[in-house]
């Protein structure tokens, strides 16, 4: 096991505690902090060579979060209704363009006064290591079609440009970031169905379970 040392998760990680982050958008600091903790919980669990893999789907569901809890700020900031279907693809087409635009990292400080988190949550042992994220604001009708649509079709690509050259959403990226996290999945043999996205009526929660007898 070769653990780096001197960092706040070692503890957590040797006792199987489960480890929980909380933030409210993304920062350099925090993909630091989370490529820190996958590192040296793949390097415990001597699934090392996992490790790359595995940062790239926990973060990409973690930055679908940022921009779930941003994409409500932008909508009502715009005086727009996101359970509107007519403005909700008018709101959608404008979000992207912002984003795009690079001025949504100014969103961190007003989803945390409006306490727009994303918590990303993970529990492990000797038999699996699950990874739950979830943020405080629930799917609308739109969101959840899109989901369901591009976890079925992710799972007939083994390529994610393929994928994004023959079913690439035009409004949003959603889409395909969950794309990607199917097709990373097939690729280390590691069953699709072990990744969920479930809303209540208060939260969207996401997650990814991995096996490690089978990996």
């Amino acid at each position: 096991m070769n653990l780096k040392h001197e960092n706040p998760f070692l503890e957590k990680i040797k006792t199987g505690e489960p480890i929980v982050l909380t933030e409210y958008g993304p920062s350099t600091l925090f993909d630091e902090k989370l490529l820190l903790l996958l590192d040296n919980l793949t390097a415990f669990y001597n699934i090392s060579d996992f490790s790359s893999v595995f940062f790239t789907i926990v973060k990409d569901l973690i930055l679908n979060g940022f921009k779930a809890n941003f994409k409500r700020i932008f909508f009502s900031e715009n005086r727009l209704e996101i359970e509107s279907g007519a403005d909700y693809e008018l709101g959608v087409r404008m979000y992207k363009s912002f984003i795009l635009s690079g001025k949504s990292e100014t969103y961190e400080k007003l989803a945390r006064e409006k306490n727009y988190f994303v918590e990303t949550r993970i529990e492990h042992n000797s038999d699996f290591i699950e990874v739950t994220v979830t943020n405080n604001n629930r799917l609308v009708k739109g969101e959840m079609q899109k989901i369901k649509t591009s976890l079925t079709y992710a799972q007939n690509y083994n390529d994610i440009m393929e994928y994004y050259i023959e079913r690439g959403d035009n409004s949003e990226g959603e889409g395909i970031g969950i794309a990607l996290c199917v097709i990373l999945l097939k690729g280390e043999k590691l069953p699709v169905e072990n990744f969920k996205i479930m809303s209540t009526d208060k939260e969207t929660v996401a997650k990814v379970k991995i096996p490690l007898k089978k990996h």
